[in-house]
């Protein structure tokens, strides 16, 4: 181990802050300013940056431009999320971040990026942004935070390729999963489109549940899920976390049931719970009459052009938000129930498969944050290429 300690500052060749106002949107944008919105679980939604134009672009790369090494840290709102650049860069810094560009002679990028976002740094960090009304760091905070004591480059190399496995895998199975949802979406949509049945509405296919959880008869260990553990455009969840500190009312949920977001800025977050819990009383819960149905009632209910007309009718309302009332008329062909024993037979087993790539990315990213402070703090080993020779 290294005698000395690394402030921020000295192991990196660059730190620079990020633009101090909204990067603008451009629809047709071939970039993204990633802000802490889209820092979600230490990696980049994308469904939550700000998709931007090239000269956007340029303007908020100026001083730096990102590439792939490179670290994008959240230093308010909140404090401590921390992504990689892609290999291909087309992002930008968004409001509240910086750059940071590891010095490779002195620390290896992914090693940089467990140290940041383990438990310990963690809290050291939000421990540091403390003590004023809004929590976060201020540029000169992020250059003086001082690292543990180093490893050799080829233990922390050794170490950063250990957990990218586990990391990998995860990304696999997430790419995995947008293209298995992509096919349901698409089955769900031929189904609908050929089938020869009337005009019904989403209401005959599913119902409301109206099951409240009274705050003082919350159960700290049940799961509870948040618009912040519902990815954007995506109709399998992966993230929640226990109801442990909750304090007002929530709504009851069961395996199977599809969540939506009623509140405007929520329409696409949509998904089909895999477990049991609670979720936020803006959150409507609907249960398939036929679980066969459960796939057609979360797709429907995620698709664009429901989304895209419920937007438009909640625009300049005071309370911008969607109602029982306005999902349950929305007009979706009734299947027969031939149709819905084809549709059914072909997307439960593709639900069934990603369900449990969904839930084994969990497993695996439980693992890889057990196995970091252990890898970290020398408690485990790993052995350094060619040390046994």
């Amino acid at each position: 181990m290294s005698s000395n300690q690394l402030t921020l500052d000295e192991a990196c060749i660059a730190i620079v802050d990020c633009e101090h106002k909204t990067a603008p949107i451009d629809p047709q944008g071939q970039h993204y300013a990633v802000g802490t919105p889209a820092m979600r679980a230490n990696r980049i939604d994308y469904s939550e940056a700000r998709q931007i134009s090239d000269e956007t672009f340029q303007e908020w790369t100026r001083r730096l431009t990102p590439a792939a090494g490179d670290l994008l840290f959240a230093r308010e709102a909140p404090v401590g999320p921390v992504v990689r650049v892609p290999e291909t860069p087309k992002i930008a810094p968004g409001q509240r971040t910086v750059l940071l560009r590891p010095n490779p002679l002195l620390i290896d990028s992914d090693y940089l990026f467990y140290l940041l976002t383990s438990r310990l740094q963690q809290a050291r960090l939000i421990q540091k942004a403390e003590g004023s009304t809004v929590p976060h760091l201020n540029v000169s905070d992020v250059r003086s935070f001082k690292l543990p004591q180093l490893p050799s480059l080829d233990t922390q190399r050794e170490i950063s390729a250990t957990l990218r496995v586990l990391d990998d895998k995860i990304e696999s199975n997430q790419r995995a999963v947008v293209l298995g949802e992509s096919l349901i979406r698409s089955f769900v949509q031929q189904a609908l489109d050929e089938s020869e049945g009337e005009l019904g509405t989403l209401g005959e296919y599913c119902d409301l549940v109206k099951k409240t959880v009274k705050v003082e008869d919350i159960d700290e260990s049940a799961n509870y899920i948040g618009f912040e553990h519902m990815p954007r455009g995506s109709i399998f969840l992966n993230s929640w976390t226990s109801a442990a500190g909750l304090g007002s009312h929530k709504a009851a949920f069961s395996p199977g049931d599809v969540l939506f977001g009623k509140l405007r800025p929520y329409f696409k977050k949509v998904g089909i719970a895999p477990v049991a819990g609670i979720c936020s009383t803006d959150i409507l819960v609907l249960r398939a009459k036929d679980p066969r149905d459960r796939l057609l009632v979360a797709s429907v209910a995620a698709s664009d052009s429901l989304i895209d007309a419920l937007t438009a009718a909640s625009t300049g309302t005071r309370m911008p938000r969607a109602s029982w009332k306005d999902l349950a008329a929305w007009p979706v062909p009734v299947l027969s129930n031939k149709e819905r024993e084809t549709l059914a037979a072909i997307v439960a087993p593709i639900h069934e498969r990603l369900e449990h790539l969904t839930l084994e990315s969990i497993s695996l990213a439980e693992l890889r944050d057990t196995l970091i402070p252990a890898l970290l703090s020398g408690r485990i080993c790993v052995p350094v290429e060619g040390a046994a020779a």
